[in-house]
């Protein structure tokens, strides 16, 4: 007998859960060995050294340290870079993102593992973002594996969370499920197409979109909104220190929206010894989101993800969200307002299962296709635009939500800027909707490298053709338009999968 984990590693926070052959439903795993602490850590490591040896710490007493030279944290963009990496002055050395989430896995890893008996089967499931790409992925599962995690399979965070919720899966009715996962520092949203027959559950994505707003913008948002005017000398005094700033407003946040209060009140001390009061009320933070747009934007997402997909909000039968911002209720009345009441209840939540629903639906999904031998046959769109970097801008081949297997039209390119770049193509993806997109704009995800064979061809201009093929890779095809025989013909010259980076 096993038991499966569900290890949901966010862009922000690590959270997990598990079904044991003792207990068959679902638990979570609590990370953080402080009690007082939730569920969830950050994804964040920390290099201290202590009496001259090197201790490697995770989760929140990594986070909370000020030693930023030692730290790594918010590993997701840093997963998005072409080649990234930190000197850590207490290692003397280079830590790239892959020894850090190796590092990650290692600790989390074994604290699953010790509060276990030591005989347990485990079989692990972890999911990840929606706008990951399989690059991403690939770093995930390669520095799960090197720290002995037994991991079976990498999912999407929307995907397993349609599993997460039982009567979901369990009705033979058709049905168009939209996740709504409002986390730390994204909101995505993905809409998808469910039906069930005696052997096989089918899951179609029908769209989605991403939205670079979360938890943490929220907080800065009440910063810059509100404290700078309410609290402008406390601010300066503790400009220095904007982690213990920052760390004060986002507990006063998660007061008035988890212990649901009106106004929630805290305090910080400078290095001189002096106490300073500061208060926050519900009213304020929504003031500091509305000041931001966000409301808009998410409607504009909800208009798009309709759109793409040909159907009308009213045909959409179940609303489900996840994440711990989707539970301010400034949100939950948009998704109400834009779905019906009919459709989305937004008194109908237990908070923690929302908070783990990622983890508990992973550790859910590979139970039921592996002990229950539930088929699930999925069919997934293109994970975000593809794009090619030329110069200092991302200019988009295939759009996001385009069905895998399609080709583009061919797109030219000259030799000479090919000579620049050592006759390579730098390939990115995207869940922007932009033809174009600024290189410091950071919104596209690195995946690899075409690299073109500069002896094979004739002219000053190239032509090539892009598709994403169904095992998710993408694929170029070039081309020439030569003068054969007195014509002008348009000659294939070679065909490349793009090499991702190794681990």
């Amino acid at each position: 007998m096993k038991t499966y984990v569900g290890i949901d590693f966010g862009a922000y926070y690590i959270k997990a859960a598990k079904i044991s052959p003792q207990i068959k439903r679902v638990q979570p795993i609590k990370l953080n060995m402080n009690i007082a602490c939730g569920v969830a850590i950050p994804a964040a490591i920390l290099y201290d050294k202590i009496n001259g040896e090197v201790e490697v710490k995770v989760g929140d007493s990594a986070q909370a340290s000020v030693d930023v030279e030692n730290k790594i944290s918010r590993l997701t963009p840093k997963l998005a870079a072409k080649n990234w990496s930190q000197y850590i002055p207490n290692l003397d050395a280079k830590i790239s993102v892959d020894d850090a989430l190796k590092g990650i896995f290692a600790k989390i890893w074994r604290h699953i593992a010790n509060q276990a008996a030591r005989d347990e089967n485990f079989d692990v499931t972890v999911t990840v973002p929606a706008a990951f790409s399989d690059v991403q992925k690939k770093f995930i599962r390669q520095a799960a594996i090197q720290a002995d995690v037994p991991i079976s399979t990498i999912i999407t965070a929307p995907f397993a969370e349609i599993f997460s919720r039982e009567e979901i899966f369990q009705t033979d009715a058709a049905q168009i499920l939209l996740i709504f996962d409002f986390g730390a520092t994204t909101l995505d949203v993905t809409l998808f197409e469910l039906s069930r027959t005696a052997k096989t559950f089918n899951v179609t994505e029908l769209s989605a979109a991403i939205l670079n707003y979360g938890g943490k913008n929220i907080d800065e948002s009440i910063l810059r909104n509100i404290f700078l005017t309410k609290y402008a000398d406390e601010v300066k005094i503790f400009r220095d220190k904007p982690f213990e700033l920052m760390t004060l407003i986002a507990s006063m946040k998660e007061e008035i929206f988890i212990d649901e209060e009106e106004i929630s009140s805290g305090s910080l001390i400078d290095g001189k010894g002096n106490l300073y009061e500061f208060e926050l009320t519900r009213q304020e933070i929504f003031t500091a989101i509305e000041r931001d747009g966000v409301k808009e934007k998410i409607i504009a997402m909800f208009d798009d993800i309709l759109d793409d997909a040909g159907i009308s909000a009213e045909e959409v039968t179940a609303v489900e969200v996840s994440g711990g911002t989707s539970l301010v209720d400034y949100f939950l009345d948009v998704l109400e307002n834009y779905f019906g009441e009919e459709i989305f209840d937004a008194e109908n939540f237990e908070r923690e299962e929302i908070t783990l629903s990622a983890a508990i639906g992973a550790a859910r999904y590979r139970k039921l296709t592996d002990e229950d031998n539930l088929r699930v046959k999925m069919k997934n769109l293109s994970a975000g635009g593809i794009y090619i970097q030329r110069g200092e801008k991302f200019f988009r081949c295939i759009k996001r939500n385009e069905l895998r297997g399609f080709v583009t039209p061919y797109k030219p390119i000259s030799t000479d800027e090919l000579k620049k770049n050592k006759w390579r193509l730098s390939i990115y993806q995207s869940f922007c909707n932009e033809v174009e997109l600024p290189v410091e704009r950071g919104d596209a995800v690195y995946i690899g490298d075409v690299k073109i064979d500069s002896a094979l061809y004739e002219t000053e201009t190239i032509l090539f053709k892009m598709q994403v093929n169904a095992a998710g890779q993408v694929c170029v095809k070039f081309f020439e338009d030569r003068n054969v025989n007195g014509r002008s013909k348009i000659v294939f010259v070679e065909e490349k999968v793009v090499a991702t980076r190794e681990c």
